[in-house]
Order: C-alpha cells, then sequence, then structure tokens
C-alpha cells in the first residue's frame, strides 16, 4: 500500500468490511497508517467485536509451559500463543521466545477468552489470602493494571495450610463484561463461597452465598464454553474433606456456572459412565466443545465428548486408548488432550511421565510419537484466538 491517501477515498462503510477480514498482526501495522485508521482498528467497539466473529476459531492455542515445575526456587513460567498447526508440524516452536510472555513468582493462567488472557496470583497476609487478576493480550500487547486484591479466608490459622479454590474466567455476553470467578471455604463463615469479580463493572466485586454450592473437586481451573464455566464436583456433600473412594457415582456431576445469571445448575456425566473412575476425572474444552476424560482400570483413556453443550443425550465416546498403546503406564501419568485440529481429526496429547506428545488420528486411529526437543514442562493448554479486544479498563 504506498499511500494511504489512495485508500482513503473508499467509503468507511467498505474499509471497515475489508479490515474486519484481515489478521491482527496487519491490522495492527495499518494502525500506525492514520489516526483514522487507528480509530477505527483500536478505538471502535463495534469493529472489535464484528473483527472478533469474523476471525477463524480453534486455529491458535495458548500454552503454559515451564522448564521444571519442582524446581521450587524458581516458579516462573511462559504463556506462549501458537498457531495449532506450527505447533504440529514444529513441536521446537513451543519455545520461541517471539511472543512468550513470562510469568514471574508463581503467576498463574487462569483462562481465556475472546484473546484475552487472565493471570494472578495468592499472597499470604496472616490467615487471610490476598488474590489479585490482570487481563493481558498477546496479540496487541496491550496489559491492564492491576485488579484490586480480594481477601480470601482460607485459613484456620496463621500457620495452617491454606485451603483449596477453585478458578474461572469468562465472557458475560449479556452484561458484555469479562469476569473471574472464585469458589473456596470460607474458614470463617464456614460455608462455601462463591465470588465474582466483574472486570467492566469499575472494579467492584459480588459475593454470592449459596447454600447448594456444589463441592468442586481438585481440577482448579473451570473450563469456559456456552457461557458457562464448569467443573467436576460432588452434590449432596456437607464435607470438604471428601475421601474419593467414598464417592458414589449418583454424587459425581458437573458444576456448570452461568456467568450471566450467576448461578449454578449441575449436568450429569455421560450415560456410559457406568462406576465412579479410580481417580478423578478431568475436563477439558478443545475448540468449542466441552470433552471429560478419565482413567479406566488403570489400563485406558477414556475421552467423551458434549457434542452440542448442555443436550446431555449429545455425550459421545470419542475414543478408548490403551496405556499399553500409548507407551505410559497410567496414573499419574495419565496421557491429557492438548487441543484437537479445526476439523477435529487430530487430537494432540501430552505424556508427562516421559515428556512425549502424541498426534492421534482420530479417523483412522493412527498415532505418531513426537518428542519434546527441549524438554519443557506443558503446565496447561487452553482455546486462543488473536483479537483486538482491549483488556484496559475505561
Amino acid at each position: 500500500m504506498k499511500n494511504s491517501r489512495d485508500v482513503s477515498i473508499l467509503p468507511p462503510e467498505l474499509l471497515t468490511e475489508i479490515f474486519s477480514w484481515l489478521p491482527v498482526k496487519t491490522l495492527m501495522r495499518f494502525a500506525c497508517v492514520s489516526k483514522s485508521w487507528k480509530s477505527l482498528i483500536i478505538d471502535d467497539s463495534s469493529f472489535v467485536k464484528l473483527h472478533l466473529n469474523r476471525s477463524p476459531k480453534n486455529t491458535h492455542i495458548l500454552l503454559n509451559i515451564a522448564n521444571d515445575p519442582y524446581d521450587f526456587e524458581n516458579d516462573d513460567t511462559w504463556v506462549v500463543p501458537s498457531s495449532v498447526c506450527c505447533l504440529i508440524e514444529d513441536l521446537s516452536s513451543m519455545i520461541d521466545a517471539k511472543g512468550c510472555y513470562l510469568l514471574k513468582d508463581g503467576h498463574l493462567v487462569i483462562g481465556s477468552s475472546n484473546g484475552l488472557i487472565c493471570f494472578g496470583n495468592f499472597y499470604d497476609v496472616g490467615p487471610i489470602e490476598e488474590f489479585w487478576v490482570q487481563l493481558w493480550n498477546p496479540a496487541t500487547h496491550l496489559k491492564s493494571k492491576k485488579s484490586p486484591t480480594f481477601n480470601l479466608s482460607m485459613r484456620t490459622s496463621v500457620d495452617a495450610p491454606p485451603g483449596k479454590v477453585n478458578l474461572g474466567f469468562g465472557y458475560d455476553n449479556l452484561h458484555d463484561t469479562y469476569k473471574v470467578v472464585l469458589v473456596h471455604w470460607n474458614c470463617t463463615k464456614q460455608k462455601m463461597e462463591t465470588m465474582v469479580y466483574c472486570v467492566n463493572d469499575i472494579f467492584c466485586r459480588k459475593i454470592l452465598s449459596d447454600p447448594c454450592s456444589p463441592i468442586l473437586l481438585n481440577q482448579i481451573k473451570g473450563q469456559f464454553v456456552g457461557g458457562c464455566l464448569n467443573w467436576l464436583a460432588l452434590k449432596n456433600m456437607n464435607d470438604i474433606k471428601y475421601q474419593w473412594d467414598n464417592v458414589t457415582l449418583d454424587q459425581l456431576v458437573i458444576a456448570s456456572f452461568d456467568m450471566s445469571k450467576e448461578v449454578y445448575r449441575y449436568l450429569p456425566l455421560p450415560k456410559g459412565v457406568t462406576e465412579v473412575p479410580r481417580f478423578e476425572p478431568s475436563l477439558k474444552v478443545l475448540g468449542n466443545h466441552m470433552y471429560l476424560f478419565h482413567d479406566h482400570n488403570s489400563i485406558h483413556l477414556f475421552v467423551w465428548k458434549m457434542v452440542k453443550y448442555g443436550a446431555l443425550e449429545s455425550w459421545t465416546q470419542l475414543l478408548s486408548i490403551s496405556y499399553e498403546r500409548l507407551h505410559c503406564i497410567g496414573f499419574p501419568y495419565i496421557p491429557v488432550p492438548m487441543f484437537l485440529l479445526e476439523d477435529g481429526d487430530i487430537l494432540m496429547i501430552a505424556i508427562t511421565e516421559n515428556l512425549e506428545f502424541i498426534k492421534y488420528n482420530i479417523r483412522d486411529y493412527s498415532m505418531e510419537y513426537i518428542p519434546n526437543p527441549n524438554e519443557v514442562f506443558w503446565m496447561d493448554a487452553y482455546g486462543y484466538v488473536p483479537s483486538l479486544v482491549s483488556p484496559c479498563q475505561d
């Protein structure tokens, strides 16, 4: 484009239409051409939403990696946005420093939504845990200010270990705002508490006291899909210190927290799950679908797909793979699905025991082993779409 004035004669509607189909990287360069282009690309919220709606989904992934998660003197990790196709073709691109974001001092990624990454951290202040969050857009390199700290009563005394807290991040479409959800046992009030932080609501917070709040399992981060955060949970339980060996199948459910209505509902597991797995199962959102994966008799990995979110009859068993075929021994080294290709044919699986990855073709059941060239530890993976959404609040 030799001269921006050559394009300025285009009607604004046509310029908006053209720009809405371009990748973020290109648009960020165009925003430097003129004030009017910057105003459209960066400052026009309606254009940002249009571009987001037209951006291809399920083509990128956000990886959270570490050199050694057991090095307690150095708990730094990295957040690495990557094209799924590029990652599959060359796994070494996982540790490409370009575009990486360093999380220092044990900061943890909470989730990803519409191109925004939410991360935060806990700090001990006597018997109180202080928690803050921050948003970051990897595509625009913009980052919000830290939120005010939340005070969580998670200890019975200064010397007692902190209790468990479950976290989640997602978008409330009804109120056009991003929310962080914290679920924890309030030691002072002796009850489960759900705290909702509305990012766009002038940093206010709302505390929900629901007597029917579920007991969430040990998978800390909620999986966001269909406008809801999802955790595996136990219903009709009064004791947060449950023993997994005593859990019954009718107690095991998916706790779905509606981000707009701020209420829970319970979703049952697939009917094909006829007994409580030997170890706690896990949920994962891959693409636009929710998956349940669990160990079966320490022999197989079972993966279930909810084809239509909330439609219980749509649970479908995607695959069953023996650990022998995967060349791993099962728990505690259960293979973890990372992502699916956009066409849903290739599933990438991480084997934490020997730092290997597997490309599994769901269509023909073929597998390809990919050694980890740099022996980085994969902490987690998140769906990600490059966007122009601003993490900074007005």
